[in-house]
C-alpha cells in the first residue's frame, strides 16, 4: 500500500511540474518556399551573388541578401529517370541581414548548348543563425549556367518550416 502511495505522490508531482512550465514551441507546419539566386562564377568552384525570397514561410517572406557558393562535379549520373552529364554537388551560404542559413543540393549537370548547362536536383536547408536559427527543408533545383558569361540563375522551390516557431 506504501508502495502505491508514493507512486501517486509522484505522479501528482509531475502532473503539477508539467502544468507549471508551458511545453516547449513546436516546428511550424511546412509552408512553401521559393529561392531565387543570381550569381557569377569567381572560380572553377566558387560563385558569389544576391538571392531573394517569395515564400508562404514568413521568416523568408520578402528576403533578400548575399550568397557564398562552393561545388564539386563528380562522374555521371541520373535525373528525372534521364541519363545526365556530371553530378554537381554544392553548398550555400545565405546571408541576410536578420541572420544566415546553409543550403546544401546535388543535381544532375546537362548541357544545353554550346557554352550553357542545366542542374536539376534536390536541395537541404540546413543549420541557421539568427532568425533562421531552427530552419528546416527540402525541395528542388533548377539552375541555368552560362560558361560564357559566367551567369547562373537557380530557383529553388519546395517546403520549409521553423522549428519552435
Amino acid at each position: 500500500m506504501n508502495r502505491k502511495l508514493k507512486l501517486s505522490a509522484l505522479t501528482a508531482w509531475a502532473i503539477c511540474i508539467v502544468a507549471a512550465f508551458p511545453l516547449a514551441a513546436e516546428a511550424s507546419k511546412p509552408k512553401a518556399i521559393s529561392l531565387t539566386f543570381t550569381m557569377h562564377f569567381t572560380g572553377p568552384t566558387t560563385a558569389t551573388g544576391t538571392w531573394t525570397s517569395t515564400s508562404d514561410l514568413p521568416v523568408l517572406n520578402g528576403k533578400s541578401g548575399t550568397v557564398v557558393q562552393t561545388t564539386k562535379i563528380t562522374g555521371k549520373g541520373k535525373s528525372k529517370g534521364q541519363k545526365t552529364g556530371q553530378v554537381v554537388h554544392g553548398r550555400k551560404q545565405v546571408t541576410a541581414s536578420d541572420g544566415t542559413f546553409v543550403i546544401q543540393f546535388v543535381g544532375g549537370l546537362k548541357p544545353t548548348g554550346a557554352t550553357t548547362s542545366e542542374v536539376n536536383g534536390r536541395f537541404v536547408l540546413k543549420k541557421g543563425t539568427g532568425a533562421y536559427a531552427g530552419l528546416h527543408g527540402t525541395g528542388k533545383i533548377h539552375a541555368t549556367l552560362d560558361s560564357s558569361s559566367g551567369a547562373i540563375t537557380a530557383v529553388y522551390t519546395g517546403k520549409a518550416h521553423l522549428n519552435g516557431g
